[in-house]
């Protein structure tokens, strides 16, 4: 009776172990390969916006021409000053970014390497990152600086109490932060805006004044309407400057990945090669299945089964097959996940949305092989397979 209840296809699938291994490692191959590629995909989102994610602000300042948050194009720094009167915003503080002379000596081999560089007023702290703001007091100290602790590799150790050089100057390590890489940053440092200024002196400023601002993070009085808030502060802004909500700041650089950048483009060209392959492998994997068992078909036929029943034990063998791949790839994937996020700095999660997607397209990639497949069984005669 117990062997009764399973289903033919199951049957067919574990029949032959070894068959059965070889199938499942072809799939598993493309199903990894798919997860591979869109997760990188969502690595170059998500690490492209850790760090707008990371700011405390509600609405955020910068130049008109900007079309990455990485590309230096500052603005003047009396915009800020022209929007602390209105009545809607707490405060506006500067913060500033260098990635061009930012040069940082390895402290174990002495290489030097460019690490992007950030400064902000200790007294009017700009990031969401609790291990910055627990070292505001030292950052007021001269030549002292905050290292990521999730820099690249090759940017070096820098454990607090460490010395070492900074655009050829000297500084001390007095902590480190989370935050990470992403596809253009290899590493960040965090300083006040006073070393700020000694290290990076503005050229077109006649005065030791810091008047060239990246990003301007403005807070909202409580309880204020953040779109409203944007609309009339956007009244006030001269042409060269443009206001964004958070969630406006991340869409923007999402955008320029996804539809400007051509390594967005790439990765999505990979997932669909992926699924393309995936799906020839299903279809080769089925129909070698088929081929072996045609004579069971065929019997099937000869005593009355229809080609509906027949098509639905193929379509049921492919479900089982993209089920237990999918497990199979998922598994696999996180690993890599996890093992590629402490290599690289990169944010990798493996999210549910992702899950949800790979699962519906593993499912679907197996399904369509499979409705391929059933051609064999459906035309075979079986006066012919025997």
């Amino acid at each position: 009776m117990l062997a009764a209840r399973v289903p033919l296809a199951w049957r067919n699938l574990t029949a032959n172990p070894w068959r059965l291994f070889l199938s499942l490692s072809g799939i598993t191959f493309a199903v990894y390969l798919v997860f591979m590629q869109l997760g990188f995909r969502n690595a170059m989102l998500d690490s492209s916006i850790e760090f707008i994610r990371l700011l405390d602000g509600d609405l955020f300042i910068v130049s008109s021409s900007k079309y990455r948050m990485t590309t230096a194009d500052p603005f003047p720094r009396r915009r800020l000053y022209q929007l602390v009167a209105h009545p809607a915003v707490k405060s506006a503080s500067p913060l500033y970014m260098e990635q061009v002379t930012s040069m940082w000596k390895n402290p174990q081999d002495h290489s030097t390497h460019v690490i992007r560089v950030m400064a902000f007023d200790p007294y009017r702290p700009v990031f969401l990152i609790p291990e910055i703001n627990s070292h505001l007091e030292e950052l007021r100290l001269p030549d002292t600086v905050l290292v990521d602790s999730k820099c690249r590799g090759f940017i070096g150790r820098a454990p607090p109490g460490t010395r070492t050089e900074l655009a050829r100057r000297a500084v001390r390590v007095v902590g480190t932060f989370p935050l990470g890489t992403d596809f253009v940053v290899d590493g960040n440092v965090v300083m006040s805006d006073r070393n700020y200024l000694k290290f990076f002196p503005q050229r077109d400023s006649v005065e030791p004044r810091l008047r060239r601002v990246e990003i301007g993070v403005m807070k909202l009085v409580p309880g204020s309407d953040v779109a409203a808030a944007k609309a009339s502060i956007a009244l006030q802004l001269p042409r060269d400057v443009v206001a964004y909500t958070k969630r406006e700041f991340m869409d923007f650089e999402k955008g320029y990945w996804k539809e400007v950048s051509p390594v967005g483009t790439v990765f999505a060209v990979g997932a669909v090669v992926g699924f393309v392959v995936g799906l020839v492998i299903c279809y080769q994997v089925l129909f070698t299945d088929l081929s072996d068992q045609l004579p069971q078909f065929g019997t099937l036929k000869a005593i009355g089964y229809g080609n509906r029943y027949l098509e639905r034990v193929v379509l049921t063998h492919a479900l089982y097959l993209s089920l237990i791949s999918f497990f199979v790839g998922c598994v696999l994937s996180y690993a890599s996940y996890w093992m590629i996020t402490g290599l690289t700095g990169l944010v990798m999660r493996m999210t549910l949305t992702l899950t949800i997607v790979m699962l519906v397209l593993t499912v679907s990639m197996c399904t369509i092989a499979g409705a391929l497949a059933t051609r064999k069984v459906v035309s075979a005669d079986p006066a012919e397979v025997f």
